[in-house]
């Protein structure tokens, strides 16, 4: 009966082994599975830095390749706060055209009645009176045709003074930024 007793040793020891092997195996695997999860994110995180890196670069040299652009872009509108400098820029024209230019009238845009454009844009409605002689007041015109932003004469009247020194009145309108 001893040989028995010996088969039936050795299978409880296979047996064992067996599933020692399996549950060596299944601890293998699982950290070899959560190696590899950990590897994915370390290398996707890595590709996301890299993206980020490329999109940076790619932004800054657009800005860089871009900047006179904007910078034109920018002189077409009245900035922020730059309605004190759209005025300064009325009275150099003026002056260039050797006409004298009062500022009658700033209207803000919730003092306009249209309603503002599309966009990041609102209007600044500007009245003004230029003198001079006729030839003074058709170049202040010509010269405002020339400033590199685009205006608008929403309303012009022209007289006469017994003098003979001509004014013009006119309501002009420009794009400013909010």
């Amino acid at each position: 009966m001893m040989p028995f007793r010996s088969t039936r040793l050795l299978a409880a020891l296979s047996v064992a082994l067996a599933l020692v092997a399996l549950l060596a195996y299944a601890a293998l695997w699982f950290f070899f599975a959560r190696e590899q999860a950990r590897a994915a994110a370390v290398v996707a995180a890595r590709a996301a830095e890299e993206q980020a890196e490329r999109h940076d670069a790619s932004r800054e040299r657009l800005l860089l390749e871009t900047e006179v652009k904007r910078a034109r872009v920018d002189a077409l509108f009245v900035g922020q706060d730059g309605a004190v400098q759209f005025l300064k820029e009325l009275e150099q024209t003026a002056r260039d055209a050797a006409a004298e230019l009062t500022v009658i009238k700033v209207a803000s845009p919730e003092e306009s009645v249209n309603p503002p454009p599309p966009g990041g844009f609102e209007k600044l409605l500007v009245a003004v009176e230029v003198g001079g002689s006729f030839a003074e007041v058709h170049r202040f015109l010509t010269l405002l045709d020339l400033l590199p932003r685009p205006l608008a004469i929403s309303r012009a009247s022209f007289s006469r003074e017994e003098s003979g020194a001509w004014s013009g009145i006119f309501e002009l309108e420009a794009l400013k930024l909010r």
